[in-house]
């Protein structure tokens, strides 16, 4: 699949398009979410959290590494901000969310690429021409 450009012009616009994205989720799927401080990470795993019918609030994990959330699929939130790399994710067992059956979200993922698996779906997410506009890049990673 070759990568996908999406411009989003609000919060509110990431989200819902998050939101779409989500309904063409299964489970098992992998979304590995890279970009700067503030770029948008945890505004798009909340429009998935909300595609897949999560009915609490989608929150940053930074202090928990993962939150688990239940929709119409599990949705495993993590955060990778204060890790240092693959070591420090497999030490802390977050390797087993790639086979629970529900859609993994994890931000900060650029820290573990090398063990994200075939299928993984990179969102690359980037500052526009406003400080509210969003350029997103989807791409699915390895065969």
């Amino acid at each position: 699949m070759p990568p996908t450009q999406i411009l989003t012009h609000s919060p509110v616009e990431t989200e819902a398009w998050a939101a779409q994205l989500a309904a063409t989720l299964s489970g098992g799927a992998v979304i590995a979410l890279t970009g700067e401080l503030g770029a948008g990470k945890t505004v798009i795993a909340k429009g998935i959290g909300q595609g897949l019918g999560v009915r609490e609030s989608v929150i940053s994990p930074s202090f928990n590494y993962v939150l688990e959330y239940r929709g119409r699929l599990p949705l495993f939130h993590a955060d990778l901000y204060r890790l240092d790399g693959a070591a420090d994710f497999r030490t802390l067992g977050l390797d087993e969310y790639f086979d629970r059956g529900g859609v993994f979200v994890i931000e900060w993922a650029e820290r573990v690429r090398d063990l994200l698996p075939a299928g993984t779906l990179l969102i690359e997410i980037a500052p526009g021409a406003s400080e509210s506009e969003r350029r997103i890049t989807v791409q699915r990673i390895g065969a």
